[in-house]
């Protein structure tokens, strides 16, 4: 190697000598702008993320597809003034009816679903409120 640098002009060891600060240099500044534009996690944060990481994975069991999610709850569900009216009667003559009771009820009539017993005693209370319309109508 002593050979090699004897062989050397002054010219190609300044070449060599800017080369190696210019790579410093551009490792310091990479090495600057991420502590500025990344810094470094607290450790509540660490410990944020990896709580997160572990909750996700334990929300979604391997090899299952996630479906569509259905929560039972529909609470835009826009009703003509008719239908609210219809409701607020009913719901007016027995204080054990309740909208969600009523909706169930008759979605499960027009789809052909069989009601549990709770809800066969609700549509009996119903039909005779609603015989009750009829008489008055």
């Amino acid at each position: 190697m002593d050979e090699f640098e004897k062989h050397m002009t002054e010219a190609e060891k300044q070449i060599l000598r800017l080369d190696v600060l210019r790579k410093k240099k551009e490792t310091e500044s990479k090495v600057s702008a991420e502590k500025a534009y990344f810094p470094g996690k607290t450790r509540a944060e660490r410990m944020t993320e990896k709580l997160m990481a572990m909750r996700n994975q334990a929300e979604q069991p391997v090899g299952i597809v996630a479906g569509p999610k259905v929560e039972g709850k529909y609470k835009s569900v826009k009703l003509t003034f008719l239908q609210i009216r219809a409701l607020e009667q009913l719901l007016s003559k027995d204080p054990r009816l309740k909208r969600s009771q009523l909706v169930r009820i008759a979605l499960n009539r027009l789809l052909g679903i069989e009601n549990s017993i709770e809800e066969n005693e609700l549509e009996a209370v119903i039909r005779e409120v609603l015989k009750q319309f009829d008489k008055h109508s």
